[in-house]
Parts: C-alpha cells; structure tokens; sequence
C-alpha cells in the first residue's frame, strides 16, 4: 500500500488528527509512507498560474511565466496521483479546514488534470479507484445527528471535493470533541484510536477474505 499523508496541522506530534493517524499508519504492514506537510512551502496559486488555466481551457498559447507555472502545477497533481492511498489529518478551522489545506486543494483541482469535463456536462474525477482516509478533529462535536451538524463545513467538503474528482472509496475517523475535560478529550481520543484500530483491521485484510 503505497499511502499520501496529507498533513494539514502545523501542531505537529501535538495534533490529535496526527496522533491518531500516526495510530493507524504503525498498524498497516508493509505499507510505503509519504508526508507532505501543507504548511511547507506550496506553488502559489497567483495570476501566472490562472492565466495558465485559462489559455489551456480556450485552447491558446500562454506565456513562458505561465507555462511554468502550470509545470509546477502538474508536478504536484502527478505525485498526487501516484498515491493509491490519500490519508488526510484534517483540524477543524472555524467550522471548515485549514487555509493551507485549501490552498493545496485549489492547486490540485485543474481542468485536464484532476478531473475533465465531457462534451454532454458530466465530470470525469481522474482519481478513482483511490481510496481515501479523512482524520477530522474539533473542538466542537459536529458528527451527523449532533445538535451542530449543522457546522460541518470540514468533513462534508472533504466529502464532496473527494467525490468530485473521483474518489469512491472515503473512510472518516472522527476525533471529537476535544473541547472539555481530561474525560472528554480522552474520550474523543478513544474513539479514534479504536476506529482507526478498526480501519487498518480492514484495509490489511486481503481483497479476497
């Protein structure tokens, strides 16, 4: 298993989505492992790169601080796409995610390159057959049926970003709520821990069992 950790907290080993993707990751054998952190520098997504996008979609020539600014673009969705796995450690943000997240999302999802468009309107995703993994940790218990559910604009764009360009196959672990008490905090810590035990349970099981 050839596993993308996408980590979106700048709290490093003191971020609760990290610890507990840190928990699943030592339980899957044999599985390859590659970190990259969103708060490393990142292509900026600048005029250059979107007068870019625009000569491609029309079909026109784009100048040389374009053109290399798309390269760099490309580079960064091929590595995303050489991933079969794409393990996301997500903090919740005010009710969504990271800045820097977003930022790595917006340069990701490129016409012709995350995803293309058919003559009759329908959305290719050029990352199917993938399979995702999304650690979402809040303060707030925003998990469906909650009294805020309703804030949820974290895992549910996750979701709908994911499914966009193609990804199927999306498990969630959620790491809530970590606002309270040593109780609560360690309660939401158990929980994930658990699921996540649970997960790599799954994913190590051969396709055929």
């Amino acid at each position: 298993m050839k596993i993308l950790h996408i980590q979106a907290s700048p709290r490093g080993p003191r971020s609760r989505s990290t610890m507990v993707a840190d928990h699943l990751l030592t339980r899957l054998a044999g599985a390859v492992t590659e970190t990259l952190d969103v708060f490393d520098p990142l292509p900026e997504f600048d005029n250059a790169a979107i007068e870019a996008r625009y000569a491609i979609i029309h079909g026109e020539r784009a100048d040389p601080e374009s053109v290399a600014a798309w390269e760099e673009i490309r580079r960064l969705v091929d590595h995303f796409l050489s991933f079969e796995t794409l393990l996301f450690t997500v903090p919740m943000w005010n009710f969504g995610i990271p800045y820097r997240l977003k930022h790595y999302i917006d340069l990701l999802t490129q016409p012709g390159l995350a995803f293309s468009v058919t003559p009759d309107g329908n959305v290719n995703g050029h990352a199917a057959g993938r399979t995702a993994i999304i650690i979402a940790a809040g303060a707030l218990d925003t998990t469906p049926g909650s009294p805020l559910a309703g804030l949820d604009h974290q895992v549910a764009y996750m979701q709908a970003w994911l499914g966009f360009i193609g990804v199927g196959d999306v498990h969630i672990i959620r790491v809530q709520p970590t606002y309270g008490g040593p109780e609560v905090i360690e309660a939401a810590m158990a929980r994930g821990y658990a699921e996540a035990e649970a997960l790599a349970e799954r994913l190590s099981r051969p396709s055929w069992v």
